[in-house]
């Protein structure tokens, strides 16, 4: 082999390369509990071996009460492995039969609807003081010596109205070991072998009102997941569809053990109020507000509309037509709790090309009318809705005269960031202001309806500003499917529930490890939220869907981003695998649908794209691993098939066809008939006959015998721990080889110096050689020093003993946006642990006011540069917010060095309705990125200052350049501090 010169690397005939240089203990948010475990407790005693409550309903109290007594009584067999039983007796009768029990009794009623509980609060054996009168509040306590002859106490349950007394046995339910995930996740129940309550005056356990009045989910995009499994599980309607009320049961119970009240159908192909005509009562006696989507008012489905209407659904051209339509939903519709949306758009879930502000002030009014006249109340008792989607702020921002009685149902993006905030007048509406937000969209720019994408510290950053300004009526989730958005979706509902146990930026975390441990048990609590967490971390790079744009977005040369990102993917599959293994096998079904199957299906989706990206790099540089790699693609799009198998096989098939959602092979925004296979790159053995060595230097997108020239990124000492500096070596073609790596000096040192490579069974074609440098040993190089030695950062100018900061590496300072040298006051900025793409995220408090430009609350970051650079470049990257407040868009302020500030405005305005420019790929990256020039910048030590001026935008990361920035989806991806 002829002789040639790479990094002052000699290569001689026995492959030698020559290097020569120069110089948790989880803290819970449940209250304490007042119920214990143990055998041999103390208290009143609920529950123990062949021992089941009795559960005491009044005839007057409502039928809801009656249904969820019968819940309660079936979940403490879960538990104990005997059913309590429901008795429904008046207090005289009450005082009877209990006489000729040695059971437990538990009454459970709503106050001043039940004889029992009266009669209790009454004698004063009961206080329900603090939840009488109040929307869906409950309280449970011991009533000691309740009546004569019963000295022992009952256990009272007590709900200000339905929801608040269901509310209450649910919540008496999960405490006992009943997850409200026990169906739709089989969350297993906890096995008792007693269950005790304290019986003391001060054991009192009270919840409620809500944060939010009115809180629920969407059923959506519910084809081919939902809808398939559907018609496996339950038989389908006359017109075909399989959501009929034995299904509603199951989500109605799902939604009230979530202390949520209200339901959007699925309306893909469904009409709620005909699939089965007992869904609509069946809603009222759950105690579940139905409603219906967007497009869809006046309690009327879309599907309806081509089955019934008279005339296209124009207001314009048919009015008499729609109005009756409409008319006949508010009348249908009467007796059962509804939400009314009011308004219109187009047919389909689509504009209106003949609707104006003016005409939908009419459409409206016509709307309260017939509503009043219907229901026979006052628009002030009637629940209404307008939902301001998509084109619908159009039409409201240019001025509309519209009852005050209706709550405006603002939207997000469809991507998780809330596009308007109450403003002005909006704020003192009666019928206040409501959230629609999304864990699931089709739509563009890609649909997004496979598994769990959400990362559940944006959705806390989101809720808590709607919630701050005045979001407080309607809080609604797009959920999809249900199945797969579990974990999302019970966050949402904690959140919207009990906002005030979420104040703290670090609550989710803490909600999230409480969770954990109540799903899988206390043992897997601290993992499983380290896991999910990660996992959010990780889906908030990019979205499945959005992986098969190209070019690969995560930079498969610069970084080593691609391999990092997936090593992070491979790492966190080993950590949850091991919490799967160490589970007892009646907890494992539940951990894998929540937590494991995504991990594990998402895990092997990113295999599949950045081997595809990386497979392509590789056969540039003519590796034969590069066919490893297509094969590894296509065992991986094997895998994802069989991991589909696998989740629809669990329980004898008990959710087959929830996980048939395409989503590999994406090439637009609607979703691929089938997954498909990306292009594979793959190498012919033959053509390698100069040489059998490959060579490539990390971040170079050339290889020897190409090229004999080769550069590393500059070793540092301040390159970020974990930050590697290597060399590959390589088989070109099928063989063996011997190679040896030696240093001219002492102070590099090389891992895998010397080995034997070959494309025998068994043995390895590609092998990394590590490079270090002893700094201590080093000499001084104040820049990088020219081939043929590697690049050497070790510089004579140091920044001073007393410097904290960041330092420059490789030509690039890389900033955190919580690392700020000031120390941050909650009451300046809010720090969001682990929110967006790397660390965390950076705001301002959601309720405090605009900021002036360069005022106010600072950010101040110390950085200290070597290079003299002729036109550094500082990038900001920001959460994809939107201009929440029209009047107040999005900006920030900086300055270097106390120099004078500049104002960016991130995010440009556009017509109200209309999602702004850049917003596609900001939200494909879940990133604004934002770069300023800074021109030129001496080397030495400079403080670069940041004022954010709107709560409504977060800031993750900044990267000053100073002429060594490459590109890279994350700017970087490290930590310099």
């Amino acid at each position: 082999m002829a002789p040639s010169r790479l990094l002052g690397i000699a290569i001689t005939a026995v492959a030698t390369l020559f290097l020569s240089s120069p110089g948790d203990a989880y803290k819970t948010q449940q209250s304490t509990s007042i119920f214990s475990f143990s055998p041999d407790g103390t208290g009143l005693q609920l529950g123990g071996p062949s021992l089941a409550p009795e559960i005491r309903v009044s005839p007057e109290d409502f039928p809801g009460v009656i249904r969820v007594a019968n819940d309660l009584a079936a979940d403490f067999g879960k538990v104990l492995g005997v059913n309590g039983t429901v008795v429904v007796a008046d207090w005289s009768a009450a005082i009877s039969s209990s006489q000729k029990t040695t059971r437990p009794i538990i009454i459970v009623g709503t106050a001043g609807k039940s004889t029992l509980i009266d009669n209790l609060v009454a004698t004063k054996k009961v206080d329900v003081s603090a939840v009488a009168n109040k929307w869906e509040a409950f309280t449970y306590q011991v009533a000691q010596a309740p009546w004569a002859g019963k000295e022992d106490g009952v256990f009272v349950i007590a709900g200000s109205d339905l929801r608040g007394t269901v509310f209450g046995a649910y919540d008496v339910a999960e405490r006992i070991g009943v997850s409200p995930w026990y169906w739709w996740a089989d969350v297993p129940p906890t096995k008792r072998q007693a269950i005790w309550v304290q019986n003391s005056p001060e054991a009192r356990h009270t919840e409620g009102p809500p944060s939010v009045k009115y809180r629920g989910i969407f059923l959506n995009d519910e084809s081919p997941g939902l809808t398939s499994w559907g018609h496996a599980k339950f038989k389908d309607s006359k017109y075909g569809s399989p959501f009929i009320t034995d299904f509603y049961k199951r989500i109605f119970e799902l939604v009230l053990r979530l202390k949520g009240n209200y339901v959007w159908p699925a309306m893909w192909s469904s009409m709620f109020y005909l699939d089965d005509e007992n869904n609509g009562p069946t809603a009222t006696l759950y105690g579940i507000f139905m409603g219906t989507s967007h497009h869809e008012p006046m309690a009327r489905a879309d599907k309806e509309q081509g089955r019934f209407l008279k005339g296209s659904w124009d207001w314009k051209s048919n009015k008499a037509g729609v109005q009756t339509f409409m008319q006949e939903g508010a009348t249908r519709s009467r007796n059962w709790s509804t939400i009314y949306t009011l308004g219109m758009r187009g047919s389909g879930d689509a504009a209106s090309a003949t609707l104006t502000s003016a005409s939908l002030v009419e459409i409206i009014k016509w709307q309260q009318s017939t509503l009043t006249k219907a229901l026979g109340k006052p628009l002030s008792e009637i629940p209404q809705t307008w939902v301001m989607y998509k084109e619908v702020p159009g039409y409201w921002q240019k001025g509309m005269d519209v009852s005050d009685d209706v709550t405006l149902l603002w939207s997000d993006d469809n991507r998780g960031n809330i596009r308007r905030v109450p403003v002005a007048n909006e704020t003192n509406r009666r019928g206040g202001s409501g959230i629609y937000y999304h864990f699931d969209y089709v739509g563009s720019p890609r649909n997004y309806k496979w598994i769990n994408t959400i990362q559940l510290q944006k959705t806390w950053e989101q809720m808590t500003l709607a919630y701050d300004r005045g979001i407080r009526n309607i809080w609604l989730a797009n959920v999809g499917d249900l199945k797969a958005l579990e974990l999302p979706t019970a966050h949402f509902m904690a959140l919207a529930w009990d906002r005030s146990s979420f104040d703290d930026p670090g609550s989710t975390t803490e909600w999230l490890t409480d969770w954990s441990g109540r799903q899988f048990g206390e043992a897997a609590a601290a993992a499983t939220s380290s896991i999910m967490t990660t996992y959010g971390k990780l889906t908030a790079r990019m979205k499945y869907e959005d992986l098969s744009n190209t070019p690969f977005a995560f930079n498969a040369v610069n970084y080593d981003e691609a391999e990092l990102n997936y090593k992070e993917w491979t790492d966190l599959l080993t950590k949850t695998q091991a919490v799967y293994d160490g589970l007892p096998s009646a907890t494992q079904n539940a951990f894998f649908e929540v937590v494991l199957h995504p991990v594990l299906a998402g895990k092997t989706v990113y295999e599949i794209y950045t081997k595809v990206a990386l497979g392509a790099k590789y056969a540039n540089e003519h590796r034969i691993s590069a066919n490893q790699f297509a094969k590894d693609v296509q065992s991986a799009f094997a895998a994802d098939s069989a991991i589909t198998k696998r989740f629809h096989s669990i329980l004898d098939g008990r959710w087959n066809h929830l996980m048939d959602q395409t989503h590999i092979g994406y090439n637009n925004w609607q979703e691929p008939s089938s997954n498909s296979l990306p292009r594979l790159t793959t190498v012919t053995t033959a053509a390698a006959k100069d040489t059998l060595m490959g060579v490539t230097a990390q971040g170079s997108t050339s290889a020897f015998p190409a090229t004999a020239k080769l550069s590393l990124p500059a070793l540092s000492p301040f390159t970020a721990p974990g930050e590697q500096r290597w060399l590959d070596v390589y088989l070109r073609d099928n063989g063996t080889l011997s190679y040896k790596i030696t240093s001219s000096v002492s102070f590099i040192t090389i891992t895998d110096a010397q080995k034997t490579i070959s494309s025998t069974a068994g043995g390895t074609t590609d092998s990394r050689a590590l490079i270090t440098a002893d700094w201590a040993a080093a000499p001084r190089a104040p820049h990088p020093q020219p081939s043929p030695h590697p690049p050497l950062e070790n510089p004579t100018a140091l920044p001073p003993a007393d410097f904290k900061g960041h330092i420059e590496a490789s030509g690039v300072v890389s900033i955190e946006a919580e690392h700020s040298s000031q120390s941050l006051s909650s009451k300046d900025y809010t720090i969001i642990p682990t929110y967006g793409r790397t660390l965390s995220g950076v705001r301002l408090p959601t309720a405090s006011a605009s900021q002036s430009p360069a005022k106010g609350p600072v950010l101040v970051y110390p950085f200290f540069t070597f290079t003299n650079a002729a036109s550094a470049s500082l990038t900001f990257y920001l959460s994809p917010s939107e201009n929440a407040n029209p009047s107040s868009p999005n900006r920030y302020s900086f300055s270097i060095d106390n120099g004078t500030a500049t104002t960016v405005q991130p995010v440009p305005l556009g017509n109200a309705g209309d999602e702004p420019a850049g917003w596609s790929q900001a939200v494909i990256e879940n990133a604004y990125v934002k770069k300023a020039t800074l021109g030129k910048l001496a080397p030495g030590r400079h403080e670069l200052r940041v004022w954010l001026l709107e709560p409504t935008m977060v800031l993750t990361k900044l990267v000053v350049d100073v002429g060594g920035l490459k590109t890279s989806l994350m700017g970087r991806g490290r930590v310099f501090w």
